[in-house]
């Protein structure tokens, strides 16, 4: 098998995605080495392309585990990290989209509306 060649680009927005070869990492995650390193490894793990296996992976995201705490400091430092969590962005010109993310958003509404309806 052929190895695969990734390249990594820092961005000022997001957290971290990969497409196709390409992964792009927030640059103020160098401020936490252990974290930068575990999200490379979690989209190293992501595939070139869009499956079910890159769904499952987001939704588990068992590289994280213990690295919540910076994850989170991180996040609730950064407020250009927050467009991690919508549904679609753009990088390079390339629009991307998250089925986990729009799926949560997705319950979010619906429960939102359904509070909405019951308080009427």
């Amino acid at each position: 098998m052929k190895p695969q060649v990734l390249y990594v680009n820092e961005i000022s927005k997001g957290i971290a995605c990969r497409i196709g070869n390409q992964i792009y990492i927030n640059k103020g995650l160098k401020k936490y080495p252990k974290l930068q390193k575990a999200i490379i490894k979690h989209e190293i793990n992501h595939t070139s392309g869009f499956t079910m296996h890159d769904v499952k992976m987001d939704l588990v995201n068992n590289e994280l585990k213990g690295h919540k705490v910076d994850y989170y400091k991180f996040v609730l430092t950064h407020p250009s990290s927050w467009t991690e969590f919508f549904p679609f962005d753009c990088y390079e010109g390339r629009f991307v989209y998250s089925i986990a993310n729009t799926f949560i958003w997705f319950l979010a509404f619906i429960t939102a509306g359904g509070i909405l309806w019951i308080l009427r």
